[in-house]
């Protein structure tokens, strides 16, 4: 988990997370229902607007925030694997989540400083086919 996490972006993930759940709303991941989730939404942004009105008590507000945040990215992360795990990689559910799919990864790139091996092996370099004479051995 990150030491400082990111506050708006997990709000919005979460807020579309929470769009693809409901429309699945008998699922649960494990004790997490719907509405525990809307409850760790609604707790994790009431604190990040708490923090941001007040200057004064940050200091216990942003420690606050900031476990309420990882709390949220958590499940978040749990969600998709679970939506993976149930759905598959290259669902449109799972890329509604936010996740990417499969489908949807570029393949990797040849490297350039490759050569393609050949079925032939290059033919050793020899004293005669050189211009200068062979040195002698000591």
């Amino acid at each position: 988990m990150a030491k400082n996490p990111r506050v708006q972006p997990t709000l919005a993930e979460a807020h579309d997370v929470q769009s693809v759940w409901q429309t699945i709303p008998d699922f649960k991941m494990g004790d997490v229902s719907l509405n525990d989730f809307a409850a760790a939404i609604s707790a994790a942004d009431a604190f990040a607007k708490q923090h941001a009105n007040n200057a004064v008590n940050r200091t216990g507000l942003k420690a606050n925030r900031d476990d309420r945040v990882r709390q949220l990215s958590e499940l978040v992360t749990r969600f998709r694997s679970v939506i993976r795990g149930t759905y598959g990689p290259d669902s449109p559910v799972y890329e509604q989540t936010g996740g990417t799919r499969s489908s949807s990864r570029r393949s990797p790139k040849r490297q350039a400083g490759a050569a393609p091996a050949t079925s032939t092996p290059a033919a050793p370099a020899t004293a005669a086919a050189t211009d200068a004479p062979a040195a002698p051995h000591a």
